[in-house]
């Protein structure tokens, strides 16, 4: 009985305002019929059968319109309190991008206008579903391993309820579901654009409480929870794209401010701010020519004016602007205009790129190419000396050759010679040197000795040594055979020993070590050691970078350590170091060793000289050289002619006259050797020609010239390596 009133009394306030006046108007019919029937009984009048017919009628439709107005009144006010409900959630909806002030919202509405007791609202975040709010209860609906199930999620896609879900689809519910009674639910899935993102999902304790009508009224209040969802992803796209725009415009590599019509900055990035050296608030609010010196003031003046009044943009306009410490940068500077809707300029953009760096750069360049200007002049005027230094070797050489051929070992006067002859080779190598750093020798790898290079290297290097820094070999005992070019190994080393020289100002010792392993690592280390001054950590740091250089303005290019990097590589090598302030600087380079290389190949042996009957024409404009060369070339038993130059030669050639061999000079006056040779092939002589030069053969590279001649010999030479040559071209026209 007490069930029945508080279902009475609820059914009484949930009725609407129809029902209500439906009800009242059938209460006046039953009681106007109840009257008319009192009013016959009382007055005692016979109740006639039309009477009967008009109170029954009058009943049955009293009646019937308090039915239907109950039955249709009621489903139009749910009606309308449903549409009440989705313009509720829809206007939240839309006010809001809160999601967790959304979905509290709606899921609360949901529940009051289907009188469910429970509610959950799940939302897809990666691959997992998340418990976002509930009502009625404090846990889930499902257990939490199922949340991040592949076959879960593809369950969710769809409609489901009680009716159509059982055990047997492998859904798992959470533990405490069953303490409250549940006796029908129904899942919703939220979809954005064609995919779910997320379940509403309601339950009551009441079988069968959730009809379609239901269902599709919880439909409808998903797609309202679901364009909440959508503007939320589009809001926090939004979002990410504005922070990422904020975060390239602050953190930009270029300075980028905004200025206005009347040349005030009204904002700017970190950027500007870091390298000015202002905090933010000190630039915005401020006149432009705030940022640049006094003597710019006009000049921006004039590019601000231009900008508003003519329409004008500037590209890479090159200015200087001012730190907060007084220092100056150089930049280059781009603008371009904001106009507003009646296309009037009201803002100019301008971006600043900090060209300081860059124009440091660019003097270094200037500079090293000055440097490299002088040195290649240097490096010419070195070339012409090494050129004439080898002809007079030649002469001497020659000679000395000569007498030692002439002059028996007992004789006194014997070892004078070969100290002539000695001399006459270390000045050889001098010439070779110098023709090296001219660049008048081609990078050629072959098997070198580098001991020898270590040697020759310090020989070059000591003169210039203080007489306060002591130099100290500790070589291996073992022969150092690489792959290698002499030169560049030679400049490389170089390199190295003139920074130890400068590294010791106040004097020390500079140790050059070798170690040579042929066994296990097969190669050989050269390890350059100062006790000088050492590197700080940021100078280790750029110390292979080209143009760095901690030398004073003109006293260094900064590529020498970048040189010798290169070579090293070039080798196959490798460069290590180690350097501490006060406490020196140490270099090891490392060599991969040639493998069966025999070791007799580098060292000076005395072979048997072999000479001819043949006729030879030597041709130079040095006398000393045509009597030196002459002598030697008759002593093994050749006829030769000589020729004071290019004219003499072709007169006589010109005379027929023939010739087995020409041994032609390349550097004469008036007609040099390689017009001798033109007239050779126009004349079509059969005579072998031998080029013999003061420079080396490099001096024949790229050239047709240089396939055309049959052999080619640097001087100066001895007479063992003439008469070698000599032979190995007469034989090879025999065969």
């Amino acid at each position: 009985m007490k069930n029945f009133f508080q279902r009475l009394r609820s059914f009484s306030l949930n009725l609407g305002l129809v029902e209500q006046a439906q009800i009242v108007a059938s209460t006046a019919v039953i009681v106007m019929m109840v009257t008319i029937i009192s009013a016959n009984i009382i007055l005692q009048k016979e109740f006639e059968f039309l009477d009967f017919v008009s109170v029954t009628t009058a009943g049955i439709i009293g009646f019937a319109s308090v039915y239907f107005s109950l039955k249709y009144g009621r489903q139009l006010e749910e009606q309308r309190r449903e549409l009440e409900a989705l313009n509720t959630v829809a206007m939240v909806v839309s006010k809001s991008i809160n999601l967790n002030y959304i979905f509290s919202n709606a899921l609360h509405k949901v529940a009051d206008i289907l009188n469910t007791e429970f509610g959950w609202l799940y939302v897809l975040q990666g691959d997992r579903l998340e418990l976002k709010k509930t009502f009625g209860a404090d846990f889930g609906f499902f257990s939490e391993k199922m949340l991040s199930s592949k076959t879960f999620l593809e369950w969710t896609e769809e409609i489901r309820t009680n009716k159509e879900t059982n055990l047997t689809e492998g859904i798992v519910f959470h533990n405490n579901l069953q303490l409250l009674d549940i006796a029908s639910w129904v899942s919703v899935p939220l979809r954005v654009a064609d995919k779910s993102e997320g379940i509403l999902l309601l339950a009551s304790t009441a079988k069968d409480f959730f009809p379609a009508r239901k269902v599709n009224l919880i439909s409808a209040f998903s797609n309202q929870i679901s364009v909440a969802l959508n503007n939320a992803h589009l809001f926090d796209k939004i979002t990410e794209s504005e922070k990422r725009y904020a975060d390239l415009f602050e953190h930009s590599p270029d300075m980028y401010h905004l200025v206005n019509a009347e040349g005030i900055v009204i904002n700017c990035n970190l950027t500007e701010s870091q390298i000015l050296h202002y905090a933010k608030s000190e630039i915005i609010g401020k006149s432009l020519t705030f940022l640049y010196p006094p003597e710019m003031h006009d000049h921006i003046t004039m590019i601000l004016n231009k900008s508003f009044k003519e329409r004008q943009e500037f590209r890479g306009s090159e200015e200087r602007m001012m730190t907060q410490d007084g220092r100056t940068i150089d930049v280059s500077v781009n603008t371009s205009l904001v106009y507003d809707e009646n296309n009037i300029p009201v803002l100019l953009r301008c971006v600043g790129r900090d060209m300081t760096e860059q124009k440091i750069l660019e003097q270094k360049v200037m500079q090293a190419r000055m440097q490299a200007q002088k040195i290649d002049s240097i490096g010419n005027l070195a070339g012409g000396v090494a050129h004439d230094f080898n002809n007079i070797l030649t002469s001497i050489m020659g000679a000395s050759s000569i007498m030692r051929r002439r002059i028996p070992p007992s004789n006194r006067n014997y070892q004078f010679v070969e100290i002539i002859e000695t001399a006459a080779t270390r000045g050889k190598s001098l010439t070779n040197q110098l023709l090296t750093f001219a660049r008048r020798s081609p990078v050629e790898f072959h098997p070198v000795n580098l001991h020898d290079i270590i040697e020759e290297t310090l020989r070059m290097f000591e003169p210039s040594v203080k007489p306060f820094i002591e130099v100290e070999k500790v070589l291996s005992p073992h022969v150092a055979i690489i792959n290698g070019d002499e030169g560049q190994i030679q400049q490389a080393l170089l390199n190295l020993f003139i920074n130890a020289r400068d590294a010791m100002p106040n004097g020390g010792v500079l140790t050059i070590e070798t170690n040579v392993d042929p066994v296990s690592d097969k190669t050989v280390s050269i390890k350059i050691t100062d006790d000088g001054i050492g590197m700080s950590k940021e100078v280790k740091d750029q110390v292979f970078i080209p143009f760095f250089s901690t030398k004073e303005q003109g006293k260094g290019t900064g590529l020498g350590l970048s040189v010798v990097y290169g070579v090293i590589k070039s080798h196959d090598g490798t460069i290590a170091y180690v350097s501490e302030p006060d406490k020196g600087t140490s270099f090891t380079l490392v060599f991969p060793l040639i493998q069966g290389v025999p070791k007799d190949i580098f060292f000076s042996s005395k072979r048997r000289i072999t000479g001819g009957s043949e006729t030879v024409l030597i041709v130079d404009d040095e006398e000393f050289i045509r009597q030196t060369l002459s002598t030697m070339l008759s002593d093994i038993g050749y006829s030769v002619t000589t020729a004071a130059g290019g004219n003499e030669a072709i007169t006589l050639l010109s005379k027929k006259k023939k010739f087995h061999l020409v041994l032609l000079d390349m550097n004469m006056p008036q007609v040099g050797g390689k017009k001798v040779f033109q007239k050779i092939k126009s004349l079509k002589l059969k005579s072998k020609v031998i080029i013999s030069s003061g420079y080396n053969d490099a001096i024949l590279e790229g050239s047709k010239f240089s396939k055309e001649i049959d052999g080619f010999i640097q001087k100066p030479y001895k007479m063992e390596e003439l008469a070698k040559k000599v032979r190995e071209v007469l034989d090879t026209e025999k065969s």
